[in-house]
């Protein structure tokens, strides 16, 4: 994964920001057993979160949505943990030939200041989202139509068949439709806005009149405290209950006595992309040879046991195994294997000079990697790794830190300087082909500029575009995972554009009090419904 976050790059930078790896003691992946516990009786939890990365810019104002998920707001269709759409405003929905969604409301269902869910508030919040750009589900303002008091029909601008998926969001949660969301946000969740602090903290309270399971804390407090450092020594002190995006060498110590430790399934990935249309002095990665030796060079073993401590897994995809269902193992991925990559660079007409580093025409194999996104520190020490492994069959390896997201992204748009670009991504929705399509398919006059600047450096070309289109157009799951599944394969087995290097956990450290807590694999899914708080 803040920036100001922008367009619908926004969608993968959350858990970018806040993917980090468990301790070696047992971590907690679901709800901690405990025989008839003893509640608190005050039922109240102080959080330390990241830095405030809310934006409230007139057109999409996302307080407590986005990143940060406080539970105010529900959308029409939810994700499980296992990446499933499930039903959330909607009870059900209906594909209606040839681009529509039919979706019927859930009956019952109040806003946080009494007033009934209606299909016109639903409709207010598409035509609020088509002023902002219609975002990755491709809304404009004739999308949603109001078919009675119970359904309405969204139909994107263009055919895309994944809205579904997308819709699963929290950027599209339901607000009331005459309702401040800048400053008084009224949703339907299970917890009420109470008030907010700009980069201090935001408050929630339980929705007494809540249509699901109402939930057992009373109040719910975020303190929004940006270095990580801090954060843990919050939660040793006791002066909050919890901690998200638990730093990595800090589990082990988090991990005793009346804390614990709890991670997520994989949902998040760290890799290296490659950029295939760069100018010189970034255009040896143009040269495939190049792009698989690297591939082939990069023990994947060690950046899970070295970087991640052993509390990561390798990944040869860059989206979690479990949303492309049978197709998974369509992509193979490489490990490293020196000598293979040694003679794929011979073979090339790339021969190691005097000091090692290999030359080609009279030019030396001198990349640059760059990193930062959405943080350099979230890598270290990776790319020092990497730069070994490198060295060791020819390739000499500049590394390039930007301090923050705005930074590394202003230097991929002004002309792509860098010829390997490290990143540390997540799959936010249920759409299998969500981040490929969203980094790697072909520029497209007047479209997204976010898009754009990342095709102008990876795109592959018109195959990868006909995997996308599939992706985009199908109506089976099955063949959407399988498309998802060929155009991966294309940028990581084919082309070597992407190098995965580890699938990567949420992390949080809990007092031994809380319970019940699940960590969701997409950090802007996390509930907080189901927690209760011990003596």
């Amino acid at each position: 994964m803040s920036r100001p976050i922008s367009g619908a790059r926004a969608l993968a930078f959350l858990l970018a920001t806040s993917i980090v790896a468990a301790a070696c003691a047992p971590a907690a992946t679901g709800p901690v057993a405990s025989a008839a516990p003893q509640l608190a009786d005050v039922q109240e939890v102080i959080v330390a979160a990241e830095a405030d990365g809310y934006r409230n810019d007139g057109k999409r104002n996302l307080l407590g949505m986005f990143p940060l998920n406080t539970n105010v707001y529900e959308t029409l269709v939810t994700l499980s943990p296992t990446y499933q759409v499930e039903p959330g405003l909607a009870t059900k929905w209906e594909f209606r030939s040839p681009n529509t969604y039919r979706f019927t409301l859930r009956q019952g269902v109040k806003f946080h200041d009494g007033a009934p869910l209606t299909t016109k508030d639903v409709k207010a919040v598409m035509d609020r989202m088509a002023t902002a750009g219609g975002g990755t589900v491709g809304i404009d303002e004739k999308s949603a139509v109001i078919v009675d008091e119970l359904n309405i029909d969204i139909t994107p601008k263009r055919t895309n068949l994944r809205a579904l998926q997308q819709l699963v969001h929290p950027s599209w949660g339901i607000h009331k439709a005459d309702a401040d969301v800048n400053t008084k946000p009224v949703g339907t969740g299970p917890f009420k806005f109470t008030s907010y602090t700009k980069a201090d903290r935001i408050v929630v309270e339980a929705n007494g009149d809540y249509w699901g399971t109402k939930p057992t804390l009373r109040k719910i407090t975020w303190r929004f405290i940006p270095d990580p450092n801090t954060r843990v020594l919050a939660l040793q002190a006791g002066e909050v209950q919890a901690v998200t995006a638990l730093p990595r060498e800090s589990a082990k110590t988090v991990a005793t006595g009346e804390l614990r430790v709890a991670t997520s399934k994989v949902g998040a990935y760290e890799a290296i992309y490659v950029n295939i249309h760069g100018k010189q002095p970034y255009d040896l990665g143009q040269d495939k040879a190049v792009r698989e030796a690297i591939a082939y060079a990069i023990d994947k073993q060690g950046v899970v046991q070295n970087v991640w401590q052993g509390n990561a897994e390798v990944l040869q995809t860059m989206i979690p195994p479990d949303i492309l269902g049978g197709s998974r193992s369509v992509v193979k991925g490489t490990n490293r294997d020196v000598a293979k990559a040694k003679k794929i660079l011979d073979d090339a007409g790339w021969r190691a000079g005097a000091d090692g580093i290999r030359e080609k025409g009279g030019r030396k194999l001198q990349l640059t990697m760059v990193v930062g996104y959405p943080s350099p520190e979230i890598h270290r020490p990776m790319p020092e790794f990497a730069q070994a492994q490198l060295k060791e069959v020819g390739i000499d390896l500049k590394i390039v830190t930007t301090p923050d997201t705005a930074a590394y992204e202003k230097r991929l748009a002004s002309g792509a300087e860098g010829d390997l670009w490290v990143e540390a991504g997540s799959q936010n929705d249920g759409n299998p082909c969500f981040l490929p399509d969203l980094l790697f398919a072909s520029p497209v006059p007047g479209g997204d500029a976010e898009s754009n600047m990342y095709g102008n450096a990876f795109a592959p070309g018109p195959k990868f575009d006909a995997a996308i289109k599939q992706c985009r157009e199908s109506t089976s799951v099955e063949d959407v995972q399988k498309a998802a599944a060929g155009a991966m394969k294309l940028l990581i087995d084919d082309e070597f554009v992407v190098i995965p290097l580890a699938g990567t956990f949420r992390l949080f450290g809990l007092s031994n009090k809380v319970l019940d807590f699940v960590a969701h694999p997409a950090g802007v899914h996390q509930r907080w419904d189901s927690v209760r708080l011990a003596k």
